[in-house]
């Protein structure tokens, strides 16, 4: 039978054509392509008509050339497998896996296939690279196993051997229990137990022990791990060496107590904050590395998740950082205006295109919330401002308002212009402020008595106040508790087409 013959055959024909692997016809002799189906085509970028002039050979990089000879030369009775490359019509080395198998009932033909490799070796260099990220980073990184009794660890990165002095070899295999050593009356280690119980996320700081002996406070991230079947496998453990910032959290404890029995109160208490914001500035940067690493780790466990769940972690994860860089950015600005270290840098900005990013972000961190804007300013229109300035005004203001109302409520900012002000509103329909805390409502530090649980440091109000009085404006307020608050907003006009003389000596 003739390979015409093979060909006309109906059911080799559908074979040939369907199948998903690339599959060529070639003479034995030379190896001179006489046939391709079309996932062969495609993969090499060549019609059939232009295939039927190449070789074998004629598709090997020259590096692989004498290989590819070999293998053609050696090609016996039965099927033999090369993992090599193959050049495209376009240039393009293409890792395949290739079999040549002689057709037994055609004399002299070849049965070429060849698979590629292409995705299965980014996917390796993508594990191997996200191995190495995580066997390298500061934090330790530990995986226990859930499936069995005690959960015992089964991988220590690199970063946890540092921390604790406990080599791979002597953690494998144990439980995290051994870091505690004989201080087991720690309260957190009670919710730590619930959470593992649960098959919940946790955060505990817990005081260990490292090899020598030394006690260390560690800051403890465990996020569980599921199967495809919904089935708890592991537990993810981020550990961050908090041992510092608690000594300095002690240390300010202590110098509080010191200051307020040598100074009078004011003293006192900018003697604290400013202690308070150089810990805050510190210690919010160790737990962003730490959730950078948890998230690469995720994604590295994540054909154990369905798409869902992973997503929401990862995205949750974002949200995070997003709200920590926040505060952290509010922290020290606040630090830099103490110290009268803050400038003013006007650029153009035009407002529609800048509020509707604003919202597009507060959107990622309240998803569920509505923020309409109206604005009354010609769209083109541009005004001379600090974009970082007004990033800490409307950044604090609009995030209150959503914190302080409840979800189904919407927010509304709007802004216009008069003769000689731009005129800016915040408003919401929240919890409202108390009548006795609106005459402190500005002052660094200060919260208001029926904010209950909700997160917050008392930064807000007198960063944007700092930031509006930096740009030569005011801000006022109404408010009525249980029924919202107004904030109003207002700065002279600087446009961005003025005089630029006219416009320094605003300056």
């Amino acid at each position: 039978m003739d390979l015409t013959d093979h060909l006309l055959n109906p059911a080799f024909r559908t074979l040939f054509a369907q199948t998903r692997d690339a599959v060529m016809i070639a003479e034995a002799r030379n190896c001179r392509i006489l046939e391709a189906n079309p996932r062969a085509l495609e993969l090499l970028e060549y019609t059939l008509e232009q295939l039927r002039e190449c070789s074998l050979t004629d598709l090997s990089p020259n590096q692989h050339l004498a290989i590819m000879q070999s293998f053609i030369r050696n090609a016996g009775e039965h099927s033999s497998s090369l993992t090599t490359r193959l050049l495209s019509r376009s240039g393009i080395p293409l890792p395949c896996e290739l079999s040549l198998q002689p057709l037994t009932d055609a004399s002299g033909l070849l049965l070429i296939t060849f698979e590629d490799l292409s995705e299965r070796i980014r996917a390796m260099e993508d594990i191997e690279l996200r191995n190495v990220a995580i066997a390298n980073v500061s934090s330790g990184v530990t995986i226990a196993d859930a499936r069995q009794p005690d959960l015992p660890l089964i991988y220590v990165n690199q970063g946890f051997q540092k921390i604790t002095g406990y080599s791979a070899r002597e953690a494998v295999g144990r439980s995290c229990r051994f870091l505690q050593g004989e201080d087991r009356d720690q309260p957190a280690l009670d919710d730590l137990r619930k959470a593992l119980r649960l098959g919940e996320d946790c955060i505990v700081q817990l005081r260990n022990y490292r090899k020598d002996g030394t006690l260390f406070h560690n800051e403890l991230h465990i996020s569980p791990v599921h199967n495809e079947a919904g089935e708890l496998t592991h537990f993810v453990g981020i550990q961050l060496d908090v041992t510092e910032q608690v000594k300095a959290r002690e240390s300010l404890e202590r110098s509080e107590q010191r200051y307020r029995q040598a100074l009078e109160r004011e003293q006192e208490l900018n003697e604290i904050k400013t202690r308070f914001i150089s810990m805050v500035s510190h210690e919010f940067r160790t737990p962003m590395t730490g959730i950078q690493a948890s998230a690469s780790l995720i994604r590295k466990f994540g054909d154990r998740l369905d798409e869902e769940k992973k997503q929401r972690h990862l995205e949750n994860i974002a949200s995070s950082l997003k709200r920590m860089n926040r505060l952290l950015d509010d922290v020290l600005f606040f630090s830099r205006a103490e110290a009268g270290k803050l400038k003013i840098n006007r650029k153009p900005i035009n407002l529609d295109p800048y509020f509707h990013q604003l919202i597009e972000g507060f959107s990622m961190v309240f998803p569920d919330r509505k923020i309409l804007l109206f604005s009354e300013v010609p769209p083109a229109r541009a005004y001379l401002l600090d974009e970082h300035l007004l990033d800490h005004i409307f950044q604090n203001l609009i995030s209150n308002a959503l914190k302080y109302s409840e979800n189904g409520t919407p927010i509304h900012c709007a802004y216009r212009e008069t003769e000689q002000d731009l005129v800016f509103s915040v408003r919401d329909f929240g919890i409202g402020i108390p009548q006795p805390d609106q005459l402190k409502l500005f002052e660094a530090f200060h919260r208001a008595g029926n904010v209950g649980a909700r997160q917050g440091t008392g930064l807000g109000l007198n960063i944007a106040l700092r930031a509006i009085e930096l740009l030569d404006g005011s801000i006022t307020f109404s408010s009525k508790e249980n029924e919202g608050s107004t904030f109003l907003v207002r700065l002279p006009i600087k446009k961005a087409n003025q005089d630029p003389h006219e416009e320094n000596s605003h300056s």
